[in-house]
This record gives C-alpha cells, sequence and structure tokens, in this order.
C-alpha cells in the first residue's frame, strides 16, 4: 500500500520513500519527535514507505533519535554523515565514502584558535588528534552514542567526517578564512552557524539519497524529502524528489522546495503529510 501524492499540477504521485533531515526538521527545539509527526511517520512505514533519517550524526545518533519509531533494524535504512554512509540501520554499510589519511591531515592543519576540533568521527567513535583537548567533544559523542578516542600515528581509523565547532560569530570568519583548495578537496556544509562539517569531494547527502533510491529500484518522482538547512542543499537539488521545507527552513531551501509546511515545532512533517498525502487502506 502507499500514500498517494496530490501535486500541483493535479492528479497523483505514487510516494514509497520519505528521507527526513533530523535537526530542524524532525526534531523539534527540545530535540524531540512530536507525538504527531511520530504517527504519521509510524503510518507510513505501516503501509509500506520507507523513512528514511538523512543526517549529519552518525547512525548511534540517529537510532537512538528512532528508538520510538521501533522500526526492524534489518528492513530499514538510514543516510548518515551528510551522506558519508548508507546504511541498514543494523549497521550493514551499502556504500561509503571514507576520507584519505591525506584528507585528516589536512584538516588537523586547519586548527586556528577559538575553534574547537577537528573531531574525527567513524562508525563508532570520535577522534581527537594526539595532544589535542577533548573539551567540548565528551558531551558531544555521548549525546551521539558515541565513544571518545585519541588517534595514535600510522593508524587508519577509516574516519568517515570531520567536523569544527565554535561560536557562529567565529565559525562565520573561520569558514571565510578557509584556503581555496579545502573546497576542492572537500565538501563542505553546515548544520547551523556553530558547526562546519567536511566530508569528501562530491560527498552529498543528495548523492547519498540517489544511491539509496537507485539500490531500492525507487524511482525520484516516487520520493519525498524534508529539510531546513545548508546540509539539505544537496538533496534539494534533485530534480524530480518532491521536495518539502519546513517553516523554518533557510531562504535557499524554501526557495527549491515545492512546497512548504509548518516549523518543527509545529509538527511541520505531520501537517505536509496530513494535507499532501491520501492513506490507501
Amino acid at each position: 500500500m502507499l500514500f498517494s501524492l496530490r501535486n500541483r499540477k493535479g492528479g497523483n504521485m505514487k510516494i514509497k520513500l520519505i528521507a527526513v533531515d533530523l535537526d530542524g526538521t524532525l526534531l523539534n527545539s527540545k530535540k524531540e519527535v512530536s507525538p504527531k509527526t511520530l504517527k504519521a511517520l509510524k503510518r507510513a512505514r505501516a503501509h509500506g514507505i520507507y523513512v528514511v533519517p538523512l543526517s549529519g550524526r552518525p547512525l548511534p545518533g540517529v537510532l537512538k533519535v528512532f528508538e520510538p519509531f521501533a522500526f526492524k533494524a534489518d528492513e530499514n535504512f538510514a543516510i548518515c554523515y551528510n551522506g558519508g554512509l548508507v546504511q541498514r540501520m543494523d549497521g550493514q554499510i551499502l556504500h561509503s565514502s571514507a576520507l584519505t589519511p591525506e584528507n585528516v591531515d589536512h584538516l588537523i592543519a586547519l586548527k586556528r584558535p577559538g575553534i574547537m576540533g577537528p573531531y574525527l568521527m567513524n562508525t563508532e567513535d570520535f577522534y581527537v588528534p594526539k595532544g589535542a583537548s577533548k573539551f567540548g567533544v565528551s558531551f558531544v559523542a555521548k549525546a551521539r552514542n558515541m565513544g571518545v578516542k585519541v588517534m595514535e600515528d600510522g593508524v587508519d581509523y577509516q574516519i568517515i567526517k570531520g567536523e569544527f565547532v565554535s561560536l557562529p560569530s567565529l565559525m562565520k570568519k573561520f569558514r571565510a578564512a578557509l584556503p581555496p583548495a579545502a573546497d576542492k578537496e572537500f565538501t563542505i556544509s553546515a548544520s547551523g552557524g556553530q558547526c562546519l562539517e567536511f566530508n569528501t569531494y562530491g560527498t552529498t547527502k543528495g548523492n547519498a539519497l540517489t544511491y539509496l533510491l537507485d539500490y531500492l529500484d525507487i524511482p525520484q518522482k516516487e520520493a519525498m524529502v524534508f529539510g531546513d538547512n545548508n546540509n539539505d542543499l544537496s538533496d534539494f537539488s534533485l530534480p524530480d524528489v518532491f521536495k518539502v521545507a519546513m517553516g523554518n527552513a533557510i531562504l535557499e531551501i524554501k526557495q527549491r522546495a515545492d512546497y512548504i509546511t509548518a516549523s518543527n515545532n509545529q509538527d511541520g512533517i505531520a501537517k505536509a503529510v496530513e494535507q499532501l498525502v491520501d492513506m490507501e487502506d
């Protein structure tokens, strides 16, 4: 069974996959999934539609958010680390884009006073360079259900994503001062003003979503995506996916959207599903 979506031209579109960003989209400002949104997405899954987290977080952090959904881990999927990993929720990796040791060295060299990081992540842990402070990262790692370890020389940790964190005003200056070569070596994105995230060049949520749709043999026109921020721009550039911007989304996301719903604090996902989607029982 499927949801059918009434598009702006009239008629119906079948939806087989709904991809949802987490922070600012699925989660409200209390970092919770509202009861109405939970009900709407669980109903979608019960009717055969995949509900896929599309996040900058690692899988352990995604699974913590998705505990209330009680999805079967071996039958559901997650896109993590801004597209760096496409996984089943049981941890099986379908697609990975790891940073090279040279990429990691270059990230470490970008360290500046007043900027925390780089925090470097693989599938299980946060890492900090030898001699670097763990200040700040322990709290973040705990929230993501991850550990924190110090890197040792000569070990390839298969790092998927690196990030720097500081006050928004400092991060803005840090981003502006990055050497031009950084934009040719990394895909650089942000889910908010306090964080800058680094993946391998060409690694994006949009490319990962395309990979998963191909893997599941689902046409783009039968997929819907919800987002709000800078790191959602790539999936909001996919031509045939139906794109829903949250009411709290940045302007660039709203400009690329097919539909703008209410904010993440006003059950935006649930309202969009209720308004745009008919249930076939």
